[in-house]
């Protein structure tokens, strides 16, 4: 076994560990308004988050602006409405973007906001080149797992690549592709599947930017992971081991990456919103905290914590600041960032470590087999076998059968409803922007990198609905 900072970095890819800087604490937040949510930045900023994360509503997240007929009854209930780079330069109002890190959770239109965050970057007085974050835009698990698509699965990699395009050459500081296997557990994978997926993806992402020219060293060091924490407290943290060891591993004999930061798996964590129970949802917060503790032990780089109210609304107030307050707790309160790799040498962990690595290898081999994540995703054999997995799956056991809240968890409930509106209306301005949209579509049709097209028209406040549109012609 390695130690701590040495590939094939199963103990963890820093030497010293959370002894010199603990993990980032995100909490996901995205309120119906622009408004609401920078107010909820601030507060959770004010209460010690070292990193921000932003949800977007359904419809932006499709490209659909919030007055269109498709919307109806969708807008910010899922998190923010973003129309126009006006609506996210509200929702960072007071924020310094170049010190602040923010994680947007965005797929099929990550092109798009990410063109917006450059302007509003711009607009507040802040070179883009110092923007710090992560765009999730990983649209081979949206296929599989999460179905959010905007257009066909070829167009909407070619988009995910032009993004990983632009950020390599121009922003330096964001990670422009974050590889997930937790989409594919949350919808029932197990969890060596979970860990293949996320392997599978990374692979399928990397091999598209070699196809552009790039170099695998250049492009793995820009990848970031999400993964997913249950229950099984070893098991998970042995996970994230296994994780580590056989994506550094893979990168040096089947891709020939060399430099050390290029193998290193950065990992961001959610605890699991399926392990989650609506009723007696107080219990949800041992739960989380449970799942956060093994994604602590397994060292990963970056965690968000679920709230006890997230089984069925966007995070209350009281429910962030547990959450977040659970982070701190772990890390100011016990001795788990006191010690390095503290599970290491664990004959428990080892053997898992095992089992899990020959599990994860003979699922990698099954999606070669099936034409790698691409065929697998065609075909529908991978889903498939997720939703097998997901059919048997006992999902929570206790507090759960034919038990309603106490009248306590209730007057919690309605007061944390009653400040997360189940539905806005909202009309948009559309300015005009003929000339900048007609230079997405040239952009789209001749498979030119969008990004450039794309910031132009965010500057000149074309909405989400209009550049969707403009991009669409790529698909016919």
């Amino acid at each position: 076994m390695a130690r701590p900072g040495e590939y094939p970095y199963d103990a963890g890819i820093h030497p010293t560990g959370y002894t010199t800087k603990v993990w980032t604490m995100r909490q996901l937040a995205g309120l119906a308004s622009a408004a609401s949510t920078n107010e909820r930045f601030h507060y959770l900023l004010d209460l010690g988050e070292t990193g921000l994360s932003l949800a977007f509503d359904l419809p932006t997240q499709l490209g659909l602006d919030p007055d269109d007929p498709r919307s109806d009854g969708e807008v910010g209930r899922t998190g923010v409405s973003i129309a126009t780079v006006d609506d996210l330069a509200a929702v960072f109002k007071g924020i310094p973007l170049d010190q602040v890190s923010v994680a947007m959770t965005v797929n099929a239109t990550a092109s798009m906001l990410l063109a917006m965050w450059v302007v509003v970057a711009e607009e507040s007085g802040v070179d883009p080149a110092g923007l710090r974050g992560t765009l999730q835009n990983e649209m081979l698990k949206e296929f599989l797992a999460r179905k959010a698509c905007v257009f066909d699965l070829d167009t909407s990699m070619r988009y995910s690549l032009d993004v990983l395009e632009h950020c390599m050459r121009h922003l330096p500081r964001v990670n422009p592709v974050s590889l997930s296997g937790g989409h594919a557990r949350e919808a029932g994978a197990s969890r060596p599947l979970e860990i293949a997926c996320g392997l599978a993806d990374a692979e399928t992402y990397l091999q598209g930017m070699l196809d552009r020219g790039m170099k695998a060293d250049d492009v793995a060091r820009r990848f970031t992971f999400i993964f997913g924490a249950h229950m099984e407290l070893f098991a998970e943290a042995a996970k994230f081991r296994v994780a580590r060891s056989l994506y550094a591993r893979r990168l040096r004999e089947h891709w020939g990456v060399t430099e050390e930061r290029a193998m290193r798996m950065r990992i961001q964590v959610n605890t699991f919103g399926s392990a989650l129970a609506h009723q007696e949802p107080l219990n949800n917060v041992v739960r989380a905290t449970l799942q956060a503790l093994a994604a602590v032990l397994g060292g990963v780089q970056s965690l968000h914590v679920c709230s006890f109210d997230e089984a069925y609304q966007t995070p209350g107030e009281l429910g962030a600041r547990i959450a977040l307050r659970t982070h701190q707790i772990l890390a100011e309160e016990t001795d788990l960032a006191r010690y390095v790799d503290p599970l290491g040498g664990s004959e428990t962990i080892d053997r898992l470590v095992a089992e899990l690595t020959t599990d994860v290898e003979g699922w990698l081999r099954q999606i070669e087999d099936h034409g790698g994540m691409l065929g697998s995703i065609r075909s529908g054999w991978l889903e498939s076998e997720i939703n097998e997995m997901a059919y048997n799956d006992p999902g929570p056991r206790v507090g759960v059968r034919d038990r309603l809240p106490s009248e306590t968890e209730r007057e919690v409930l309605r007061r944390e409803r009653h400040e997360v509106p189940t539905s806005v209306e909202r009309a948009v301005e559309r300015r005009p922007c003929e000339v900048e949209l007609a230079a997405v579509r040239e952009a789209a049709l001749t498979g030119a990198n969008v990004l450039p097209t794309l910031i132009e028209a965010a500057r000149a406040r074309a909405t989400i609905g209009q550049m969707r549109e403009a991009m669409a012609p790529q698909t016919q």
